[in-house]
């Protein structure tokens, strides 16, 4: 992985062929990066810094509204350095077994939602490569002019 993200005081590395698209708006910014196949990760960043439980029980409600046969399992992680609150969730959909990871974590500046899913015969392979997105996650410090600093 090469590509590097580092906007909005968050940083992060991804796989330079992966498409990323940002969309900002007031209060939230969703940064999603899409695999070469149907996987994705989305990075949503809240300024209002809700809880980041609360965070986490939006994702999984979204879900079971979407797809009522859904298996929901605690996990443990981290993102960047950062503890989360973490989610492993299976659903099916047009008749494929898929994962999803749900991620939700605190920073001075925002609570940030890391969620990436895809299809099981995909996610063997693209699975590993958003926890590394995920390990990759630094929070940035922005200066008085609204710079961040270089790393």
């Amino acid at each position: 992985m090469s590509a590097r993200y580092s906007k909005h005081g968050i940083s992060f590395i991804y796989p330079p062929r992966w498409e990323l698209a940002e969309h900002a708006e007031p209060g939230q910014v969703t940064i999603t990066i899409s695999s070469p196949g149907t996987s994705f990760l989305t990075l949503c960043l809240f300024t209002d810094r809700p809880e980041p439980t609360e965070v986490a029980e939006a994702a999984l409600d979204a879900f079971r509204e979407e797809y009522p046969e859904l298996d929901v399992y605690r996990a443990q992680a981290r993102v960047g350095k950062r503890s989360a609150v973490a989610w492993d969730v299976e659903f099916f959909c047009l008749e494929m077994t898929n994962s999803a990871r749900v991620r939700a974590f605190k920073s001075p500046r925002f609570t940030g939602l890391l969620l990436w899913q895809g299809t099981d015969a995909e996610f063997e392979q693209t699975d590993p490569m958003f926890e590394k997105i995920a390990r990759s996650v630094r929070c940035v410090e922005i200066d008085d002019a609204g710079d961040e600093p270089e790393e």
